[in-house]
């Protein structure tokens, strides 16, 4: 009866946020929208800094799907606890983990090392289809039972798992927010903002007080409003060796280890020396099976890590805690939220946390997994290019 009752109260409350689209009220940064509980996004800095060097360069790295042992160790060597961002922190990424073939207790080691974890379903199924017409019910279940898993069997208490991303980029409409929102998530990285060659894909997050008002890539997008709800839109790569960008960074297929760096270095170069907004690299984790991208990502670390004393990799949350209290590059050393004191600290253990290391299951022949793997990458693909507008092509 109880989950009826939620059910029906999310329902009410989806039907009142897409009654008040018929409102032509847009998002006004300081007359309508106040940080830290709304932003309008766009192009302008939240902390209205005089100039963009007054901002650290804040790159982020996250990963798609299930953290087995060969990822967890590509993850240990490129965030290393001895790289360090310039106030003398570890630097971080997100990981979006979905259930098949994970080892929580990997998750569990980089978690307590820093890493954000963030929730990205439990069957990562296909077709993709699946997610756009997803269930209530079943959208419910591939949200809220992963949470529990990462909480139960990772050992992260569940108010620290703030984040979803849908499998294939796919979103499932005002039920999905709706889901998110009730389920005191803080924020959304589904949505993607597109142009035929990444150089316009220079926007920060946004909350979605006024609903998501930028271009519908991918339907179905919501139709509501989100009071404090944050979207952290998948923005588009430039890629310096082709003529279309790309979403995800795998998808721009670079040929050699000079081509891979110079994805990394180019968008990098025309974020930092522009605008400085945030600089988002959004990839599965499988692609750096491939050694020269491998190299490629390590050599672009070490080479920022070694010569920028204004770069710092962090992960979402931290983002979104700078967003909402935006801070100077000379004020980054006192800036709590972004501290490290807790990375490593057992006070948080949960003490029900299984510490067994439950893995992801043997739902699926791993054999299995990579061929649906590599057919997912071809519908993806063919998906984006229908739904992204003709002179949009991604991948």
């Amino acid at each position: 009866m109880a989950t009826f009752l939620k059910k029906v109260a999310i329902l009410f409350a989806s039907l009142h946020v897409i009654s008040m689209v018929t409102s032509t009220e847009v998002c006004n940064q300081g007359v309508n929208c106040h940080l830290p509980d709304c932003f309008c996004g766009g192009s302008g800095d939240p902390g209205k800094f005089s100039k963009p060097s007054d901002i650290p360069q804040m790159v982020l790295f996250s990963f798609d799907d299930a953290v087995t042992d060969d990822i967890r160790d590509m993850y240990d060597k490129l965030f290393a606890p001895n790289r360090l961002n310039p106030h003398g922190c570890p630097i971080s990424m997100t990981m979006f983990v979905s259930h098949n073939f994970t080892n929580y207790d990997n998750v569990r080691a980089l978690y307590r090392r820093g890493m954000e974890v963030a929730v990205h379903s439990v069957t990562h199924r296909v077709p993709i289809t699946y997610w756009k017409l997803a269930t209530y019910d079943a959208l419910t279940f591939e949200i809220l039972q992963q949470r529990k898993y990462l909480s139960e069997n990772a050992g992260i208490p569940l108010t620290h798992i703030k984040g979803w991303r849908s499998p294939f980029l796919q979103p499932s409409g005002d039920q999905q927010f709706s889901i998110l929102k009730e389920e005191n998530f803080e924020y959304d990285s589904t949505f993607t903002l597109s142009t035929k060659d990444g150089n316009s894909s220079r926007i920060w997050p946004n909350t979605l007080d006024f609903g998501w008002n930028s271009e519908c890539n991918i339907p179905p997008c919501p139709r509501g409003k989100y009071p404090g709800f944050w979207e952290i839109p998948v923005q588009m790569l430039e890629n310096p060796s082709g003529t279309s960008g790309c979403l995800y960074t795998d998808s721009c297929r670079p040929a050699t280890v000079d081509e891979t760096f110079q994805l990394f270095w180019a968008n990098f170069h025309s974020h930092y020396t522009t605008s400085r907004s945030p600089l988002f690299f959004t990839m599965h984790p499988a692609w750096l099976v491939d050694e020269k991208n491998f190299q490629a990502l390590d050599y672009f670390l070490l080479t920022l890590l070694h010569y920028y004393d204004d770069v710092y990799f962090i992960n979402y949350q931290q983002l979104l805690r700078w967003i909402k209290n935006p801070q100077k590059l000379q004020n980054i050393s006192d800036f709590s939220p972004w501290d490290c004191k807790w990375v490593d600290d057992d006070t948080w253990w949960p003490a029900t946390a299984d510490h067994n290391g439950i893995n992801g299951g043997n739902v699926t022949n791993p054999g299995i997994f990579i061929i649906i793997l590599i057919a997912s990458y071809a519908v993806l693909f063919n998906t984006f290019r229908k739904h992204i507008l003709d002179d949009r092509t991604i991948i």
